[in-house]
């Protein structure tokens, strides 16, 4: 079946070959029967053509400048909408600034006074803040002078506790039957390493023979008065252990183990030895048996001799019964010198005269207790070793 189908095939592509031949040999005659187009005819159609591409150049031109216009003229359209609502709005805001101007001129002459009245206001609370300012300052200037018055004061004033302690604590009160003296404790010393303490005491020895009454009664023991600072009173009992009639000295110790509050410094032989007149000193006794009472003066003489005795004499007012107590450095506080006896005026009927008092110096002291072998002479330069001279003489005995 295919072997004929081939065949019928080819032919059948031949046909159509032919038939197409025969076709373009009909329109090959048809050109060819066809007039020919005159050259110079075809000269002017394309010049007609190009001046139809001319004008429709232009006209696209045109076209575009109008499109251009168009545009232009939108955009101007809608700009003179915008300056138009510009405007209206304009009209508003200038409608709302009119109405404005005239509540201002409404407002303005109440503001004004308003304004004025503030102003008042402010001038008085200004004139009030300078005259607080004022005052404020010179209130704290006062204060700064009142603290610097009341600090100097504080400076200048002693510690009447330290005073207390240095000056009237010391000294005690010796009282026999009939008569009455002072003495100025030392500062206690501890007996080696026992739980046992050793003071002594400074008097004249005219107190302490006044309270014996007799040479014979030197082993008996002397009633010691001992002032506290809180007003209460220490009842001790002191054994003497060495005197000097010449110089109104008499050293004695207490009998009791415990320590004393309170004990002088004694001053050193270089401070001694550089006493002057006008030198501030307080003289502490216990006149007509009262309690100790301090007395300012000065230094008046350190070379004040009495029958070869040499003194100082103080012009602190003294009295009966300051005898044996204690001349102190007004600064340091350090005793000085045994108060010894006061001058008098007259022979029939004696007047006492309380500044005019004679004291032992310590340097005398010093140089007995050397002289007698009782202890060596103290340091210039050492406080210490005087107290502790003291303490050797009486270990001694």
């Amino acid at each position: 079946m295919k072997r004929y189908l081939l065949p019928a095939g080819l032919a059948f592509v031949g046909w159509l070959g032919l038939q197409e031949t025969q076709s373009l040999r009909r329109q090959l005659d048809e050109l060819a029967r066809a007039p020919r187009a005159d050259p110079a005819e075809v000269d002017a159609l394309e010049h007609e053509l190009r001046q139809v591409g001319t004008e429709l150049a232009d006209a696209k031109s045109r076209i575009e400048r109008d499109q251009a216009k168009v545009e232009l003229a939108r955009r101007v359209l809608a700009l003179e909408a915008k300056l138009s609502d510009a405007d209206c709005r304009l009209d508003a805001q200038g409608s709302r600034l009119s109405t404005w101007e005239d509540q201002w001129t409404d407002l303005e002459p109440e503001l004004d006074s308003r304004l004025a009245e503030l102003k008042v206001g402010l001038e008085e609370r200004w004139r009030s803040l300078d005259e607080l300012t004022t005052n404020t300052a010179r209130v704290a200037s006062e204060d700064r002078a009142r603290l610097e018055r009341l600090d100097m004061r504080l400076k200048s004033e002693p510690d009447r506790g330290r005073m207390w302690d240095e000056l009237v604590g010391p000294v005690v009160q010796l009282a026999g039957d009939s008569t009455v003296g002072s003495g100025v404790l030392l500062e206690s010393r501890r007996l080696g390493e026992t739980s046992k303490w050793r003071t002594h005491l400074l008097t004249a020895w005219h107190v302490v023979r006044d309270i014996y009454g007799s040479p014979d009664r030197t082993d008996e023991p002397v009633p010691v008065k001992i002032y506290l600072r809180d007003g209460a009173l220490r009842h001790e009992t002191a054994k003497l252990i060495a005197h000097d009639v010449e110089l109104d000295v008499a050293l004695l110790v207490l009998e009791c183990d415990e320590p004393v509050p309170c004990g002088a410094k004694l001053a050193t032989r270089q401070r001694l030895l550089d006493a002057r007149i006008f030198d501030g000193i307080y003289a502490v006794g216990c006149p007509l048996g009262n309690d100790p009472i301090p007395t300012r003066g000065e230094v008046a003489a350190t070379e004040h001799v009495v029958e070869g005795t040499r003194y100082w004499m103080v012009s602190a007012p003294t009295y009966i019964g300051n005898s044996g107590g204690g001349i102190f450095d007004a600064e340091s506080h350090e005793l000085l010198a045994i108060f010894s006896k006061i001058y008098t005026h007259g022979s029939l009927r004696s007047t006492i005269v309380p500044h005019m008092g004679l004291a032992t110096p310590l340097l005398s002291v010093y140089d007995w207790l050397e002289k007698e072998g009782l202890a060596s002479a103290p340091a210039a330069s050492d406080a210490e070793r005087v107290q502790s001279s003291v303490a050797a003489a009486s270990a001694q005995h």
